[in-house]
């Protein structure tokens, strides 16, 4: 099998529409029972340029290449990858960071690059109309102005693809700057690289740091637990500041389709559902976990959150920003200057503090992953790193129950919904899952003796409580 072939078959595919969009004749994105975007061979032909194109497949120039070949003049960091300048950031002016997920950089860099007449468009996540869209909440979609761009504020941890909205930009003489995760960004820079996209009609491409994609579920799943029927979503706001809490305790906000109504929104903490833990990583996209890049290294700036204690404290919420592109960053700093940004301290080792428990996930748990498929004679993709066990017995757990996890959460959850299941059922079926993860990251935190000994006390105390 070629490569993309693989891809698919081993569950890797991120189902980005790059194939899609390059051979329609030849492969479809669509719906996965587990609620994942994925790529389907549609014709026996075959195309090598598509294993080219493909993010996942290993098969093309990796990230360290690709950001080499766009910045060679800049340092490079193993972590973070290439990097000009790096710094944490939140806009001052209009309503950019109230309504952004974190700092509101990128609308605000957006914003900036349309008054400044460098963009005619973007091509960047924004909300759909269920009943338009197969059910689906969000979709990529083209923003021809500032104040319609607006409406892609926010993070959306939810399936999405391309291929819909790169068709538009066929014959179209506009310049758009392209939003999107590390996978995504890299398809586009591979895509301009077989000249399927020219580097003047997308001058700009924004990455946003990454943990990892969810199912379409994932949202279901935690209106669910606050008496939201399956099906019943409207609108969802998987990152709604609550001011009394820090940056990191955020909520999630939606609205319902109540018979043709929509209601009023009902907003509830993270903290009061299941599944708030990432590193847990429910409803997961499998395809994450053969992923090496967080800093989304092929862009010319990478926008993340700043888990860091000097920022987390604002509910507000603050941007760790890396740049790359020399032009983006005289933005950014202009910006600064005249009042419009607040910069801060952030140097590469804050950066990586940051994004510290993804970048271990992706660099030492991504080579216990491969080495794992490796044993079991299965095909791995060429990745930054080499296939190697995890050091310890319990960090070897915890990535073993992680996959598990990402794996069948979302698919035990869809055949349950197709079955009409209730939630509870849901519950029964992958508790015993998580908690060999819960288990392992116990162990890990608490070795030897002590360790046994705290987990019989807090055993004990659990009983007496019941």
């Amino acid at each position: 099998m070629s490569e993309i072939e693989q891809v698919i078959a081993s569950n890797m595919c991120i189902g980005c529409g790059t194939c899609a969009f390059a051979r329609p004749d030849l492969y479809a994105i669509g719906m996965t029972d587990a609620g994942h975007l994925a790529a389907k061979a549609t014709s026996t032909e075959k195309d090598a340029t598509l294993s080219r194109l493909c993010p996942m497949s290993g098969a093309s120039s990796n990230e360290s290449q690709i950001a080499a070949r766009l910045y060679p003049e800049l340092p490079e960091d193993s972590q973070i990858g290439r990097y000009r300048s790096t710094f944490a950031a939140h806009v001052n002016e209009s309503e950019f960071r109230v309504r952004g997920g974190s700092g509101g950089l990128v609308s605000w860099i957006l914003a900036e690059l349309f008054r400044r007449g460098d963009i005619d468009a973007v091509l960047h996540v924004k909300p759909a109309d269920p009943s338009e869209n197969e059910g689906l909440l969000f979709h990529y979609a083209i923003s021809e102005s500032a104040q319609d761009m607006t409406a892609g504020a926010k993070s959306r941890y939810y399936p999405i693809e391309m291929s819909g909205v790169l068709a538009k930009l066929q014959g179209s003489s506009k310049r758009y700057a392209v939003v999107g995760l590390p996978c995504f960004i890299k398809a586009v820079r591979l895509m301009q690289d077989e000249g399927l996209l020219s580097r003047e009609q997308t001058p700009f491409c924004l990455g946003l740091v990454c943990g990892h994609l969810k199912s379409h579920y994932f949202a279901e799943y935690l209106a669910w637990q606050k008496q939201a029927e399956p099906g019943s979503l409207a609108t969802f706001d998987f990152r709604r500041k609550l001011m009394d809490r820090r940056a990191s305790d955020y909520g999630f906000a939606f609205q319902k389709n109540d018979a043709g109504t929509i209601t009023a929104e009902e907003a509830w903490p993270m903290a009061s559902v299941r599944g708030r833990d990432w590193g847990e990583g429910l409803f997961k996209n499998a395809a994450c976990e053969y992923c090496d890049d967080v800093l989304a290294e092929c862009a010319d700036v990478a926008i993340g959150d700043a888990w860091l204690p000097n920022y987390i404290a604002d509910p507000l919420g603050t941007n760790v920003v890396v740049t790359r592109n020399a032009y983006l960053d005289c933005v950014i700093r202009e910006g600064a200057e005249r009042g419009a940004l607040m910069l801060g301290e952030a140097d590469v080792e804050a950066v990586i503090q940051s994004q510290s428990s993804g970048l271990r996930h992706r660099r030492e748990g991504l080579a216990h992953r491969l080495a794992q498929r490796k044993r079991q004679g299965k095909w791995i993709p060429i990745k930054r790193v080499e296939p190697a066990l995890a050091p310890t017995r319990h960090r070897r757990k915890i990535y073993d129950a992680r996959l598990a996890i990402a794996v069948q959460s979302a698919a035990i959850y869809g055949v349950l919904r197709k079955n009409y299941q209730p939630l509870a059922a849901f519950e029964r079926e992958i508790k015993p899952i998580v908690a060999r993860y819960t288990k392992a990251t116990l162990r890990e935190a608490s070795p030897g003796f002590k360790g046994f000994a705290r987990r019989v006390v807090r055993r004990l105390r659990a009983a007496l409580k019941r």
